[in-house]
C-alpha cells in the first residue's frame, strides 16, 4: 500500500464513524456505500436510497456522485462533518453556518472506504474562453479563496456576465473572461456589470478579469476604477493573480 494511502478496505459503521472522526480535516475520505441523502438550507432536496460515491475532502468539501453524469447529485463546500451510529445506520452530517445548510447522509453496511493523503499541484489552464469559464465554474476558488458559483452567462442590459460568484464576505463577484489580451473595452464592460448590480442595491460588488495579459491602458483603467477589482492572468497556461486594485 502506498504511503499516501492510509486505509483501503471494508469497514463496519462503527469503524467508519471512528475513521471520519480521526481523519476529517487531515486526509481525503472516499466512501462507497448504500445511502440516502437529504439537503436543507437555501433549498431542499432528497435522494432516495441507492449505492453512491461519497467524497469528504480536507477542506470540508463533500461530494456525492451517482453512476452517471459529471456533476455530483449533492455537494457542499467548507463544511464541518460529524457522524453518529444509530442502530443499523451511520448518519453523516455536513454542516455550514453562513449560509445555514445541512447535508444529511444515512449510510448502511457494507462500506468500502479509501483514506488517502492528496496534494495540491500547479494549476495549468489552456483552451477557449468557454473552456476557461467551464473550468472556473468547477473551481471558483481559483478566483478568490472561498468563492462560490452563483450563476453563469447572466443576462444584463449591458451584456452577459460570464460568471457571477459569491465571495467569502458575501460580496458579488463579476467575472469577465478573455482568452487573449484584455483591453480597455473589457474593463469598461466589467465596470458596467458592477455598476449595474450596484444600481440594484447590491452594496458589495467587485470585478475580476481573467485574461492572458492586460494592455497598459486596461491596467491603468483598473487602477483608476471606483470599484475593487482583481485581475487574474492566464499566462502561458498558468493562472496567477496579477494584482488587486
Amino acid at each position: 500500500m502506498s504511503e499516501r494511502v492510509l486505509y483501503r478496505g471494508s469497514l463496519t459503521l462503527k469503524e467508519l464513524h471512528g475513521t471520519i472522526k480521526k481523519w476529517f480535516r487531515r486526509s481525503t475520505i472516499v466512501i462507497i456505500a448504500d445511502c440516502e441523502v437529504a439537503y436543507s438550507g437555501r433549498a431542499f432536496s432528497k435522494a432516495s436510497r441507492s449505492w453512491r460515491l461519497l467524497i469528504i475532502k480536507e477542506d470540508g468539501t463533500v461530494l456525492i456522485h451517482e453512476s452517471t453524469g459529471r456533476e455530483p447529485v449533492n455537494w457542499q463546500p467548507n463544511s464541518y462533518v460529524v457522524s453518529e451510529v444509530r442502530e443499523d445506520v451511520l448518519i453523516i452530517k455536513a454542516l455550514r453556518t453562513k449560509p445555514r445548510e445541512e447535508l444529511l447522509i444515512r449510510l448502511r453496511c457494507p462500506c468500502e472506504v479509501l483514506v488517502v493523503k492528496l496534494g495540491v499541484g500547479r494549476f495549468v489552464l489552456t483552451g477557449t474562453e468557454h473552456d476557461i469559464a467551464e473550468y472556473l465554474t468547477r473551481d471558483p476558488g481559483l478566483i478568490e479563496e472561498g468563492c462560490e458559483l452563483v450563476a453563469r452567462e447572466v443576462a444584463t442590459p449591458h451584456g452577459r456576465v460570464d460568471l457571477v460568484l459569491r465571495g467569502r464576505d458575501g460580496a458579488l463577484v463579476m467575472v469577465e473572461v478573455k482568452r487573449g489580451v484584455a483591453d480597455v473595452e473589457a474593463v469598461y464592460q466589467l465596470r458596467r456589470y458592477v455598476e449595474y448590480y450596484k444600481s440594484l442595491g447590491m452594496k458589495k460588488v467587485r470585478g475580476v478579469i481573467v485574461a492572458r495579459s492586460l494592455t497598459p491602458s486596461a491596467r491603468k483603467l483598473i487602477q483608476d476604477s471606483g470599484f475593487t477589482s482583481r485581475c487574474v492572468r492566464v499566462d502561458d497556461g498558468e493562472v496567477s493573480v496579477d494584482e488587486v486594485c
